[in-house]
C-alpha cells in the first residue's frame, strides 16, 4: 500500500481534506514531510500537547509563510512574554460584559440580515450565501466590534479582502495587501488616538487603555487590531457557509435546527453551535517549531523541525469524537480544536460563539429549508481561512 501523503494545495485536498486527514490517522499519524523537516500530526491528543507546550514556538512558526515583507508583529507571530502583553491588552474586549454590551446591537444586526434571508426564499429568489449574506455581514460585526463608523465600511470592507491572505503560508510572497494594511493603520490611527479622550464599547477604547496604561505602543495596537481584521472577517464569513453547508450534506438537520417546537431544538443551541464549529473549521492548521530535540507519537522531533498540528484532522479524530464524521447536533462532547490551545487559543473565540449562537436562534422558527442552488459552489483558492467563494441556495 502506497504510503499516504498530505499537501493542502492539491486540488482534491483542497476540495475535501478529510479522507487524506483519515489516511494518515490511521497510517502515518506524525507525518514527515521529506528534505522539509516538516511534521504533519493527525491525532487529537498529538495536536493538543503541541498547542499546549511551550517548548513550541509559534513565533518560529510563523517562517513558513514566504512574504517579501514581514508580517506586523501582534499575538499571531510572537511568543511570551510579548505575545503575553500584547493578549493581555487586548483580552478585556472579549470578556463576558464586553460581550454583553455588543450583544445589544448584534442580536439586531443578525436578525435584520437573517430577514433578508427569508424574504428572498418567501420570494422564490436563488441567493448565494457567500456574497449576499455571509461576507457583508461578517464585515459589519467585525467593524461594529472594531467601533468603526458606517463612513468607514467601504474602505473596511476593501481593505478585509485585501489583507486576508496573511493567514494562507501557501499565498504569493507577494501578495498585495501591504498596502491596504498601511492605509488600514492609518485610518485605525485616528480611532485609536480619538478613543482617548472619547472611550467608547468598542475594541479600539480597549487597545487605547492599553497604551495609556503602558501595556502596548501605538504601531502594537495598529497590528493587534489588524489581526483582528485579518483573523476576523474571512474565519466568521466562511464559518456561517461551511455550517450551511455541512447542514445541507446532512439530511434532516437543517429541520433539527430550525424547528423551534422541539425541546431539544430549543436548548441545544450552544451544542449545536460548537458542532457546526467542529465539522468543517475555517481554520485546519496552525505552525510551530520544535524549540528543542523531542519526542511526539514515538517519532522524533529535531530542535527546530516545523510541526503542523492539523485542527480539522484532531476534530475528526475517532479515538476522542464518537461518529466523527456525522454532523451531530446534540453532541454533548465536544472538546474540539478549531480555536486551536493553549497560550495562542483564538483571543475571539467568544466573540465567535456568540455570533454562532445569534446564526442558530435566528434560524429557529425559520419556515423554509435550503437546498444547493443551480448553480456549483466554489471553494475560494486559498487554504487558510477554508471558505466559500460562492455558495448559491434555493429555498422550499
Amino acid at each position: 500500500m502506497p504510503r499516504p501523503g498530505y499537501d493542502p494545495r492539491a486540488p482534491e485536498i483542497h476540495a475535501d481534506p478529510y479522507p487524506a486527514y483519515r489516511a494518515l490517522r490511521e497510517h502515518d499519524p506524525v507525518h514527515l514531510v521529506p528534505g522539509a523537516r516538516l511534521w504533519f500530526l493527525t491525532r487529537h491528543r498529538d495536536c493538543l500537547a503541541v498547542l499546549c507546550d511551550s517548548r513550541f514556538s509559534a513565533r518560529q512558526g510563523q517562517r513558513l509563510r514566504q512574504r517579501h515583507t514581514a508580517l506586523p508583529v501582534s499575538m499571531l507571530n510572537t511568543d511570551p512574554p510579548d505575545h503575553t502583553r500584547l493578549r493581555r491588552a487586548a483580552a478585556p474586549a472579549f470578556r463576558p460584559r464586553a460581550l454583553r454590551e455588543h450583544e445589544r446591537w448584534l442580536a439586531p444586526l443578525v436578525g435584520r440580515w437573517a430577514l433578508r434571508v427569508r424574504e428572498a426564499a418567501r420570494a422564490g429568489r436563488e441567493t448565494d450565501l457567500a456574497t449576499e449574506f455571509a461576507r457583508p455581514l461578517a464585515v459589519r460585526v467585525l467593524a461594529g466590534f472594531l467601533g468603526l463608523p458606517d463612513d468607514d465600511l467601504a474602505d473596511f470592507d476593501g481593505w478585509a479582502d485585501a489583507v486576508a491572505g496573511n493567514l494562507d503560508p501557501f499565498a504569493d510572497p507577494a501578495h498585495p495587501g501591504e498596502a491596504a494594511m498601511s492605509a488600514m493603520h492609518d485610518r485605525f490611527a485616528d480611532h485609536l488616538f480619538a478613543r482617548i479622550a472619547d472611550p467608547r464599547p468598542d475594541a479600539f477604547t480597549v487597545l487605547a487603555r492599553g497604551h495609556v496604561e503602558g501595556l502596548i505602543a501605538p504601531a502594537e495596537a495598529m497590528s493587534t487590531a489588524g489581526l483582528l481584521v485579518v483573523g476576523g472577517v474571512e474565519p466568521l464569513g466562511d464559518m456561517i457557509t461551511n455550517a450551511v453547508a455541512a447542514l445541507l450534506a446532512a439530511p434532516g438537520r437543517w429541520r433539527d435546527l430550525a424547528d423551534a417546537d422541539r425541546p431539544s431544538a430549543r436548548s441545544s443551541v450552544r451544542g449545536a453551535a460548537e458542532e457546526l464549529l467542529r465539522i468543517d473549521p475555517p481554520i485546519q492548521f496552525t505552525a510551530r517549531t520544535a524549540g528543542e530535540d523531542l519526542v511526539i507519537g514515538g517519532r522524533s522531533i529535531r530542535r527546530g523541525d516545523g510541526v503542523v498540528p492539523l485542527l480539522g484532522a484532531a476534530n475528526r479524530d475517532g479515538a476522542r469524537f464518537s461518529d466523527p464524521d456525522r454532523l451531530d447536533l446534540g453532541r454533548r462532547v465536544n472538546p474540539h480544536l478549531s480555536f486551536g490551545a493553549g497560550r495562542h487559543a483564538c483571543l475571539g473565540a467568544p466573540l465567535v460563539r456568540l455570533f454562532a449562537r445569534l446564526l442558530i436562534a435566528a434560524v429557529h422558527g425559520c419556515p423554509v429549508e435550503p437546498a444547493p442552488g443551480a448553480a456549483a459552489a466554489v471553494r475560494r483558492p486559498g487554504t487558510v481561512p477554508r471558505g466559500y467563494a460562492s455558495l448559491p441556495l434555493r429555498w422550499s
